[in-house]
């Protein structure tokens, strides 16, 4: 047992001694390190730019600079990286900690300072050099969950000199680990593809779910290409982690080959170019490259990732995925061309504007005006642009209501939806707005902008009309009226507003505005050690919605 645990030790003081010779130190004492998310993984609408290092899913870690230099900046924000923390070292590179769940205390104060003199919880400080000087290893913060953060973890970055890019330090050495798992194919998509006209058409044709083990023919159309879902996997985590590279063979020919590398963020939003829309579950890279791709100089790719077969012979397609460390995984195909599938039926552009990627579309049809601006899309696309219903005021529908575009297309960069506003009564037009609806029918905030002759927005694809709201939002302390505070003197305000949601909040404690965040429905008020009296106190909270519909609740509570 003694040897056992002398090796052991020997093995993460080597790890450690490595570490130090690339000139960085841990951002935490934990052992052994993991990680639940790792550098390119692919995420709804980007690329994932960091390490994602697990804290055994609580919070309270401390937090340590990886390298000498300064704070360069320090960020709060309810969303994004939530509390972060970013360091900029002496040979150019910079350290991202994000998520955490507070600052060490001259660093909370100056951000505390800053959120009172701004009256705002979010704040952004671009400290100056000689503000907060670190050195490796200097204590920062604790670990967290603030922001846009599914659980407690250290998202953690380190970005290049000069272009402010995120390097994947894993892949280059910086913290060396054992990885001897290989990826996993989960998924591949046969997918045909026309482009006979200016807008190509694309039908899926096969999912194949455990490739591995598939042991037919895939019937495919005279032009089509494929697309994979792929996830790594880690010793020491069951996490879900990225795939560096994709490699397409067709009969031992290479047809394809993109590699993850190095992210530019400016570059990060063409991610959607690269993989299926519309499918469930995890996001498949596909082979076709749209022409409105900032990433193609990372994929090499005969005839933009379309495979044409020549003939009705029966051919091998081959599919190999690796991670950063070099661990591989393939599956092999079958495929024949059938020259009897139809990728293009007229049917199909019914109620479909045809869309040119490089040129702004744009569409008007009773009272609504669809402004798609030029490269929004990632390729020439035929858009759904359907009337579902008329306008019905005794339902709440004060104009038609339209369904534009689908799952299948992501936009770039919004599009602009303009809806008349006839059907509002002059009483009540300062109270409309134009409403997105989900599937089961509720309504959102879209925007309500005044035109002439109605409203427009700026937003996504969906399903939209205009609505009026003349109910103002529902305020309910989760502290009942005279009670005693906890210790922290942290307590929440239900901020309820099914119409067109809140716009605007503001609290204050015996007359002074106070910290508080609105998040999740819930407005957060932060009392801190300089409102802790013993005694009892006034509070006032207030809401505003989008159409100016104003509540206020006072109440005392003691601290």
């Amino acid at each position: 047992m003694r040897r056992l645990f002398t090796l052991c030790a020997a093995v993460l003081l080597s790890v450690a001694a490595f570490a130090q010779s690339k000139g960085y130190g841990w951002p935490m004492d934990l052992k052994p390190v993991s990680f639940s998310s790792t550098y390119g993984e692919l995420r709804r609408n980007h690329f994932h730019a960091g390490l994602d290092w697990r804290t055994g899913g609580r919070s309270g870690e401390r937090l340590y600079s990886i390298k000498e230099g300064y704070v360069c900046r320090l960020s709060v924000s309810p969303v994004g990286y939530g509390n972060a923390v970013y360091i900029q070292h002496p040979d150019g590179t910079m350290s991202v900690y994000g998520h955490m769940a507070s600052f060490r205390d001259d660093l909370a104060q100056r951000v505390l300072r800053e959120q009172y003199d701004k009256k705002s919880y979010r704040v952004v400080i671009y400290p100056s050099p000689d503000d907060f000087p670190v050195e490796k290893g200097d204590f920062i913060g604790l670990s967290g969950n603030s922001g846009s953060s599914g659980g407690p973890h250290l998202h953690m970055e380190i970005r290049k000199e000069g272009d402010n890019l995120p390097v994947n330090y894993l892949a280059d050495g910086t913290y060396p680990v054992t990885d001897t798992k290989k990826p996993v194919i989960n998924r591949v998509g046969f997918y045909a593809f026309e482009d006979s006209s200016a807008v190509p058409v694309v039908r899926r044709l096969q999912m194949v779910s455990n490739p591995d083990k598939y042991k037919g023919t895939v019937a495919v159309s005279d032009k089509f290409y494929v697309a994979i879902d792929a996830v790594d996997h880690m010793d020491g985590t069951g996490g879900r982690m990225a795939v560096e590279r994709y490699r397409v063979y067709l009969d031992s020919e290479k047809i394809f080959d993109f590699k993850v590398g190095d992210v530019p963020y400016s570059k990060g939003r063409y991610y959607a170019c690269l993989v299926q829309q519309g499918e469930k579950g995890h996001d498949l890279l596909k082979t076709w490259c749209p022409p409105n791709n900032g990433l193609l100089y990372k994929v090499e790719a005969d005839n933009d990732g379309i495979i044409c077969l020549e003939d009705e012979g029966t051919h091998t397609l081959k599919v190999v995925v690796a991670d950063c460390f070099g661990n591989s995984s393939s599956c092999s195909f079958s495929v024949r061309r059938d020259p009897s599938i139809k990728v293009f039926e007229p049917a199909d552009t019914v109620g479909r504007l045809a869309a040119l990627w490089y040129v702004p579309t744009v569409y008007s049809s009773d009272g609504m005006t669809l402004t798609i601006p030029a490269a929004s899309l990632n390729a020439s696309a035929y858009i759904k642009c359907e009337k579902v219903s008329r306008a019905d005021p005794s339902l709440g529908r004060y104009s038609d209501v339209w369904t534009i575009g689908d799952g299948n297309i992501h936009l770039q960069r919004p599009l602009r939806i303009r809806l008349s506003t006839a059907k509002v009564p002059a009483g009540l037009s300062d109270k409309a707005y134009i409403a997105q609806r989900d599937d089961k029918g509720e309504l959102s905030y879209a925007g309500n902008t005044p035109v002439e002759g109605g409203l427009e927005a700026e937003t996504r694809f969906g399903t939209f009309l205009v609505a009026v709201d003349t109910v103002a939002p529902q305020l309910v302390p989760r502290v009942k009226d005279g009670d005693k505070l906890p210790s922290d003197g942290r307590f929440s305000i239900e901020a309820n507003d099914r119409g067109c949601g809140v716009a605007q909040f503001d609290a204050s404690w015996d007359g002074e505005w106070i910290l508080s965040q609105y998040v999740g429905g819930r407005i957060q008020i932060y009392p801190d050690k300089r409102h802790r009296t013993g005694r009892t106190h006034n509070v006032m909270v207030s809401a505003t919605d989008h159409c100016g519909n104003s509540s206020t609740i006072r109440f005392e509570v003691i601290y």
